[in-house]
């Protein structure tokens, strides 16, 4: 594979424990399901102030549960939190220009940033890190991610079409890619739209194992149905080849990191990402996308089809193990130096 790099990253309290003491601050989402709760009263120990949005769906399941679920989750995390705390209401749908104005108000209190992805749609966190990952007066970054247990059947619904998630869009208008990498998950809704003008010349499905029951089993489904549906853009029923599997752990983002990097000859091969798995996978699909264009290496386009309604049990809980937490953090940012590189 090639060189590799060290980039800390495991559990939240470890890599805390690492780090000289910082004036950290942090960014997170309280949402309907019970995971976001723990994971925020936990970063709470560990900041001096946090801001916290809740993200409304433009097409809830049942809107008054919706409601009533996420006023009883605010309300918990209001009692829970160790720190001082400002609290928004945005919708799914907001503005680069809005999710900014947040980013800015963190930068604002401290150069030294946490951001909590666990319960932000993939709409709004993917230009989160941007911003804090260009901006010169961020000096340190944490990604922290809780794992969940307990998913819902349905996890998502009300699939947009697909399209590049803002801040991610191609510039280039290439309309050809020599890889595109697909992050494996629960569903690959509009996936295959990507596969007429956009063509790439392999396809690399980035399959997190293990996943977990019920994962496997959803993962798997993913993959048959691209396996059974894919075509040639000429319109032929064969077998959308070269496709290969990538196996990789669903929480180790520097792993999938290198795996695109080795697969891309350090990013010289053009390509472009669908984050439809795990988000640590995602987290690390983006970072690539940044870190190519940092070299001014061929951009990496991001395409995804986001849902517009959530369960509201989307997970039951947050993952704990010997009563500890399972709260994962990443250090994108050490210093003022991008760790995630190419």
């Amino acid at each position: 594979m090639g060189e590799l790099r060290f980039r800390p990253w495991g559990d939240f309290s470890w890599v805390l424990s690492k780090q000289t003491p910082k004036d950290w601050v942090g960014l997170t989402c309280v949402a309907t399901e019970k995971r976001s709760v723990s994971s925020i009263a936990e970063l709470s120990k560990h900041v001096r102030w946090m801001s916290v949005i809740s993200i409304q769906d433009p097409d809830p399941f049942d809107l008054e549960q919706q409601k009533k679920a996420l006023e009883e989750s605010t309300e918990v995390v209001k009692t829970a939190k160790k720190c001082a705390a400002v609290f928004y209401e945005e919708d799914l749908k907001s503005s680069l220009d809005s999710i900014r104005e947040r980013v800015d108000e963190c930068i604002g209190q401290s150069p030294d940033i946490i951001l909590d992805i666990t319960c932000f749609p993939k709409r709004w966190f993917f230009p989160m890190i941007r911003f804090f990952y260009e901006d010169e007066r961020v000096r340190n970054l944490l990604i922290v991610y809780t794992l969940g247990e307990g998913y819902a059947p349905q996890i998502s619904e009300n699939y947009e079409l697909l399209r590049p998630i803002q801040g991610f869009a191609s510039m280039e208008a290439r309309a050809d890619h020599d890889i595109a990498f697909i992050g494996v998950g629960f569903h690959s809704i509009s996936m295959l739209t990507m596969f007429g003008d956009d063509r790439p010349k392999a396809l690399r499905l980035l399959f997190p194992f293990p996943p977990g029951p019920p994962g496997l089993k959803r993962n798997w489904r993913f993959v048959e149905h691209i396996e059974r549906t894919m075509k040639f853009a000429d319109g032929s029923t064969e077998t959308f080849k070269p496709m290969d599997y990538l196996q990789l752990s669903a929480i180790d983002a520097s792993q999938a990191f290198d795996a695109m990097r080795a697969v891309s000859k350090n990013g010289q091969k053009t390509s472009l990402m669908a984050p439809y798995g795990p988000k640590p996978i995602s987290l690390a699909m983006c970072l690539f996308a940044l870190a190519a264009e940092a070299k001014h290496l061929p951009e990496v386009p991001i395409y995804y089809a986001q849902p517009q309604r959530y369960a509201v049990n989307y997970t039951e809980r947050a993952v704990e193990r010997n009563g500890k937490l399972q709260m994962l953090a990443y250090s994108v940012k050490h210093e003022g130096m991008p760790i995630y590189k190419l």
